[in-house]
C-alpha cells in the first residue's frame, strides 16, 4: 500500500478469467474423463457429461472476464463482467466472511443506502481492508456470518 497519488488514487486491484487455475481445472477435468472413458470403458453420455462441466471454465478462458475494483479517497468505483459502479459519499464498509469462505462486501453510504459489491470483485481481504483505511473508509470486519 502507499499513500495516494497525484490524482487521489489509493489503491486498485484487478483479476483476469484466464488464470493458470483455470487452465489446470480444465486441463485435469478433461484428462481425468479420458482416463475414465479409455480405462473403465465408461459410458460415452458420462463422459460427455463431465466434459460439459468443464465448458464454463473454458468460456471464461476464451472471453477472459475482469474485474477491477478501485479505491479513492472519497469514492470506490468497480467493474465486473456483469456490472459497473461508481458509489460516493461512503460512511463504512463491511467485510462480512461467509461460512462456505467467500467474501460479502457491502458499501453503506451517509444517507442509509446499501450497495453490494459482485462476488466475482473480492480481493485479499488483509489488503482491502488496508486500503480502505489508508482512504480514511471505515471498515466492519464481520466474520461467519450465515446470511
Amino acid at each position: 500500500m502507499s499513500e495516494p497519488d497525484e490524482n487521489g488514487l489509493v489503491w486498485v486491484w484487478t483479476k483476469q478469467g484466464r488464470r493458470p487455475a483455470t487452465f489446470g481445472a480444465v486441463v485435469l477435468v478433461w484428462v481425468l474423463t479420458a482416463l475414465l472413458c479409455v480405462t473403465f470403458q465408461a459410458a460415452w453420455w458420462v463422459c460427455a457429461i463431465l466434459l460439459l462441466a468443464s465448458l464454463p471454465a473454458l468460456f471464461d478462458i476464451w472471453r477472459n472476464p475482469q474485474a477491477r475494483l478501485t479505491i479513492l479517497p472519497d469514492r470506490i468505483i468497480w467493474r465486473s463482467s456483469v456490472v459497473s459502479g461508481d458509489c460516493s459519499g461512503i460512511d463504512h464498509v463491511r467485510l462480512g466472511r461467509r461460512f462456505d469462505g467467500s467474501m460479502k462486501i457491502t458499501l453503506t453510504q451517509t444517507d442509509g443506502t446499501q450497495t453490494r459489491l459482485p462476488p466475482d470483485i473480492t480481493p485479499p481481504s488483509k489488503a482491502l481492508g488496508t486500503a480502505l483505511s489508508e482512504a480514511g473508509i471505515t471498515v466492519q470486519h464481520h466474520p461467519f456470518a450465515p446470511f
